[in-house]
């Protein structure tokens, strides 16, 4: 395994339409060193899916040419990092009218380091990965995975991120998709760990009646941040996105959410949605929300919406009156929360593993 000092020192995260800056909510900034690249685990493989590493200037440009939500300036850097590791790309590709039956679980190595993966959904296929991050990082190092997705036509593609880790790491998880005609993709993300995590997804729509659905849940605790960009770009015809969102932020936790929805001139009878729903347990939370949709196209139905609120006296002296204790109460309304998103995760060991990370938040 190649070693570097190569260091990100970018913007990440550009929200698509800028606001004011005294806010502070445009853009997030991360600086972080990648010490080396850092391989999956390697699993053995359903039937239909195959796994081949990769040069970047090797791989077809359909799989490349895909701007991921962290944004412009940090795939550069992403890219020359990757060149000065001497790294490759991870590529899965599944073959065309596949349906495998097992789902493909991908964990990291070591605790610290940059991946880059690609997934190839060839035309009417059907496949499921999850990509885990745990373990203790009390070195502070960078451990984060650029993912890039091509759902061909009429592929169905089912992807979880997951996100467990301790100490004092930066986690990044940088996403960029494009579905073709009938393609969907379905996202299930849990942020619960990290020191500094950022979260960025671009999920662009240029296929008629292509569909994305993404659930986001985050605990963002002590004096921990999460940096989220979420982006659906509809192009196609008929297209449909959906993106909900549920949070807890407590004691000196810092969080933002940008969410975008751009209907493209041409999209018409397009619809999207994002919703956000965040719990704030203590007062001195940093809690920032932009949902924002963009339109270019008349014949198009966007909704949008956050709701923030505070677990609230009514409720915590209800629990009590039950001879739950406010420590119990909060643990509840926290796991409830992620539980909400959690249980869309196909692989019942890893969400074991969830729950068992939140209990560990309470210790």
């Amino acid at each position: 395994m190649a070693q570097t000092a190569f260091s990100f020192d970018c913007d990440v995260n550009q929200f698509p339409s800028l606001t004011w800056n005294q806010l502070h909510i445009n853009r997030g900034q991360l600086h972080a060193n990648a010490c080396s690249e850092v391989h999956f685990s390697t699993p053995v493989l359903p039937d239909g899916i195959w796994f081949e590493r990769k040069a970047l200037a090797d791989l077809p440009a359909e799989c490349t040419m895909l701007p991921t939500g962290m944004g412009k300036s940090f795939d550069s850097q992403f890219d020359a990092a990757l060149n000065a590791c001497n790294a490759q790309v991870n590529l899965y590709t599944v073959a065309e009218g596949q349906q495998p039956a097992e789902t493909v679980h991908l964990s990291p190595e070591t605790a610290e380091g940059i991946a880059d993966t690609i997934v190839y959904a060839r035309k009417g296929s059907s496949s499921r990965f999850i990509f885990e991050f745990a373990g203790d990082t009390s070195g502070g190092g960078l451990i984060g995975c650029r993912i890039r997705i091509v759902a061909c036509e009429a592929a169905r593609i089912n992807i979880a991120l997951v996100n467990l880790l301790n100490g004092k790491s930066v986690h990044f998880d940088s996403v960029g998709a494009r579905l073709q005609d009938g393609a969907s993709v379905e996202m299930t993300e849990l942020q619960l760990g990290g020191f500094q995590s950022y979260s960025g997804s671009c999920y662009e729509l240029t296929g008629e009646s292509a569909a994305f659905t993404g659930r986001l849940a985050y605990l963002v605790d002590r004096n921990r941040s999460l940096d989220v960009n979420y982006i659906a770009r509809q192009t196609g015809r008929k297209t449909q996105s959906s993106m909900n969102v549920n949070g807890v932020i407590s004691d000196r936790g810092a969080k933002i959410w940008r969410g975008t929805i751009d209907f493209v001139q041409g999209a018409a009878e397009a619809k999207g949605d994002e919703q956000e729903d965040v719990l704030l347990v203590s007062p001195t939370v940093v809690n920032k929300s932009l949902p924002v949709i963009l339109c270019g196209e008349e014949d198009v139905d966007g909704r949008h919406g956050s709701s923030i609120g505070r677990l609230s006296a009514d409720m915590l002296f209800y629990m009590q009156s039950r001879g739950i204790d406010a420590l119990s109460a909060k643990k509840i309304m926290v796991q409830s929360k992620i539980a909400s998103v959690s249980q869309f995760i196909p692989d019942e060991a890893v969400r074991d593993r969830i729950h068992r990370h939140l209990e560990g938040a309470f210790a």
